[in-house]
């Protein structure tokens, strides 16, 4: 059985969207808002993008709040999980956002490293009232290679890779691991196969890219306190803005 149980769900207008929320709740009236974003997960690269780029805080309600420096826009969820990200970046979107970069951490299934997205498996539920069923969600081509090359001027040592896009992170089996480590996917997450979906119906850019804060073998091998994880995820805070100010609106 395909999912989602309404076939054909992806053609349909909804009842009501993030345009008529944005209305509801007034959001208009704290802009402009930039075209631009960062999307990230961890109070460590909100508190370094706020201490070396001194930006603007526009907080909106609970679940979303914006900081601005100069023409883009940094976003550290407050949630985890595809449908927190989906409806944030929606909302970014009819805001006005344009290009979105998602900026985290990830299992990785093989190794250590920084990791460029290059298609993300659908195992979520969220991309599946966005698009038709397919395997996979892809990001924005170009925004991809902007970031390949930001990543390169920064001389970080990176690999381009698959990633796994997963709602429940505690049912991340042996078997799975396995068949898909054999398949070439490198890395594991919560987000990504559903901010590609968002993205593509909604026809703005998205990328992505990430550091491997712990590791699947043959255990589970946290690292996420290590100082050269947060610091790495720093550091792709830099070339993500770097890549965007590279960009024209």
């Amino acid at each position: 059985m395909v999912f989602p149980h309404y076939n054909r769900k992806h053609r349909e207008k909804s009842l009501f969207n993030p345009y008529d929320f944005i209305q509801y709740k007034e959001l208009w009236k704290h802009g402009p808002y930039p075209q631009k974003y960062i999307l990230t997960y961890h109070d460590s690269a909100l508190r370094h993008f706020q201490r070396k780029y001194k930006p603007k805080k526009i907080h909106l309600y609970s679940l979303l709040t914006i900081y601005v420096y100069k023409d883009l826009g940094f976003v550290k969820m407050t949630g985890i999980g595809s449908p927190n990200a989906a409806a944030v970046m929606e909302e970014l979107v009819a805001l006005g956002g344009k290009f979105f970069l998602n900026i985290g951490t990830a299992g990785g299934l093989n190794r250590e490293g920084v990791f460029l997205c290059t298609k993300a498996l659908r195992d979520e539920g969220t991309s599946h009232h966005y698009l038709p069923f397919e395997k996979f969600s892809y990001p924005h081509q170009d925004l991809t290679r902007r970031l390949k090359s930001s990543l390169r001027k920064f001389n970080i040592e990176f690999r381009e890779g698959i990633t796994w896009t997963i709602d429940a992170p505690y049912r991340e089996t042996n078997a799975e691991i396995q068949r898909y480590r054999q398949q070439g996917i490198a890395t594991v997450e919560m987000e990504t196969s559903a901010l590609f979906a968002v993205a593509t119906y909604r026809k703005v850019k998205i990328a992505a890219a990430f550091v491997v804060s712990d590791l699947l073998g043959k255990k589970w091998l946290p690292k996420f306190h290590r100082f050269d994880v947060r610091k790495t995820q720093n550091l792709l805070i830099d070339v993500a803005i770097d890549c965007l100010q590279s960009m024209k609106q």
